[in-house]
């Protein structure tokens, strides 16, 4: 049987099999990193700081040198603050790093997908720290944390992942500068106006899924003054829920953002723009929807993605 075609508990078994072996040739004078400190000496023991995940408090290595970034926010980050991860995974609908990030992250090598990590990659790379999605599978993150220390950050609100992943990394206070800096920016991204009300939709190939206000982009509008519509705060889903065109008229609001992922989408979402349901709302009358990158308003919550989506801001409101 391949082993793509495994349960995840065999495939965890396998994985923290390899660990265990990785870690017993570091016990017997190897290099490898990502033990628990007992084998690596009582220096490197002491060198570690005390994370909160959501997975309870983590011993982190103080300064890391080998760090994995599984998802789109902990690999901005980790860019964000000048460090480049010796391994990523793919972003959602693709097959290569986010392109937003461009050559930033071209050179990031991929150790998982979406799903889930390819364990045997994420040994290869060797990490001493691996900062993993939020909402992590307890199997998944079983087999992370077998091959080095794993900070799986809470969900709390959507600036939480970001900032816990920069506390991780060591660099917490120059992160909170940054991006206090960038929230000030966002309060001003409507150049004065009235902002009005707004709404996230992301256009998918079967059609529209409205994000919840509780993300990222929405967070922004929202420290940019914009009301948020009710169906973006009362979502059952923490991510997105699919939107009929039927009921497109519950998205009416004065300026609407559209995120579209890949080719398809947009082809979509051009053909749905010639529908009456969606020439008929406020803002297709106005010219106010602002088509949007899926990827940095849809999937990340890192800080380049935050600077992006507050130029789309800017712009949509100069309009």
């Amino acid at each position: 049987m391949p082993s793509s075609a495994l349960p995840v508990y065999r495939r965890t078994v396998q994985a923290l099999a390899a660990s265990a072996l990785l870690m017993g040739v570091a016990a017997c004078g190897g290099t490898a990193s990502g033990d628990d400190g007992e084998s690596g000496g009582s220096e490197k023991t002491a060198a570690t700081r005390s994370v909160e995940t959501a997975y309870g408090s983590v011993e982190v290595p103080a300064e890391p040198k080998r760090v994995v970034a599984l998802g789109d926010t902990s690999l901005d980050t980790a860019l964000y603050l000048g460090i480049e991860p010796v391994g990523t995974s793919s972003a959602r609908g693709a097959d290569t790093a986010p392109g937003y990030l461009g050559e930033k992250a071209e050179s990031v090598p991929l150790v998982a997908t979406v799903k889930e990590p390819n364990i045997e990659a994420v040994l290869k790379a060797d990490p001493d720290l691996i900062l993993a999605a939020p909402r992590l599978e307890k199997s998944q993150y079983d087999a992370l944390k077998a091959v080095a220390p794993t900070v799986v950050p809470g969900n709390d609100d959507w600036k939480q992942p970001a900032r816990t992943y920069a506390e991780a990394l060591g660099e917490k206070e120059e992160f909170d500068n940054r991006i206090d800096a960038l929230l000030e920016r966002a309060a001003d991204a409507a150049g004065g106006k009235d902002p009005g009300t707004a709404v996230v939709a992301r256009w998918m190939p079967a059609g529209p899924m409205v994000m919840n206000a509780a993300n990222m982009p929405s967070g922004l509008l929202k420290e940019a003054g914009a009301e948020l519509l009710p169906i973006a705060r009362e979502l059952n889903s923490p991510h997105s829920d699919p939107l009929s065109l039927e009921n497109l008229d519950r998205i009416d609001a004065d300026h609407v953002f559209i995120a579209t992922l890949n080719a398809e989408g947009e082809k979509a979402l051009e053909a749905a723009r010639e529908q009456k349901s969606f020439t008929r709302l406020k803002a297709a009358e106005r010219d106010a929807v602002s088509g949007v990158d899926g990827q940095v308003w849809s999937s990340s919550a890192g800080p380049y993605a935050m600077e992006q989506v507050v130029e789309d801001i800017e712009a949509a409101y100069a309009g």
